[in-house]
């Protein structure tokens, strides 16, 4: 579906949802050295209407050309003249004849949203956000069978069928330690997986307290 829009209009509605950290810009590529025809939230990069394409913009506009699939570009770095680093995206908007005729842009200056995340960051206990899963929350003991079941699996880069008698030793050790067989049924469940015998997965554990 083709829709025409007023350029300004839709760089102005835009900036009006995203908000005051989050330049909208489009691009006439008809004319690179004046290109910039609509701007809202202008103040972050410090141009205005009638500056020049940017180095990113004749790039995308080449690939463009080479390459009918290329359409858009998201979450990119880029740097204003002052060396601000903000976080921006690309958009072409082709003609009637399915050429490159704008770019809808927008950059977003993220610097309150980092120190926000790091104040939030604050609050936790410390090296948290680095951790790693140490419990599984589910209303299903079934569902915290499973996970422990596959969380160990998952330590191996075979599969079951293919492991040494050893391996499904360790395998069944290892789910032990977890709990695993405190769950009824996955006995059972566990020797179908590791293609045992429910005797020989006793064997096995007796194998591990000795």
């Amino acid at each position: 579906m083709k829709i025409l829009i007023d350029a300004q209009l839709l760089v102005s509605f835009i900036a009006a949802v995203l908000g005051e950290d989050s330049e909208v810009v489009v691009h006439d590529l008809s004319n690179v050295n004046a290109s910039l025809t609509a701007i809202s939230n202008g103040h972050l990069s410090g141009r205005e209407v009638g500056a020049p394409a940017t180095d990113l913009a004749l790039r995308m506009l080449q690939e463009c050309m080479q390459a009918s699939d290329v359409s858009y570009k998201l979450n990119y770095r880029s740097k204003t003249r002052d060396g601000v680093l903000l976080r921006s995206s690309t958009l072409i908007i082709k003609d009637e004849n399915d050429q490159p005729a704008a770019m809808l842009c927008v950059n977003t200056d993220d610097k309150r949203l980092l120190e926000l995340q790091d104040s939030v960051r604050k609050l936790l206990p410390p090296n948290m956000a680095e951790q790693q899963q140490q419990e599984f929350l589910s209303a299903s003991v079934d569902d915290v069978g499973q996970e422990i079941l596959q969380s160990v699996l998952e330590q191996y880069s075979i599969t079951p069928s293919r492991m040494s008698a050893d391996e499904k030793s360790k395998v069944v050790k290892d789910l032990e330690q977890r709990g695993l067989f405190s769950i009824r049924g996955f006995v059972a469940k566990t020797a179908a997986i590791l293609e045992i015998s429910e005797p020989t997965l006793y064997r096995y554990l007796k194998s591990s307290t000795n």
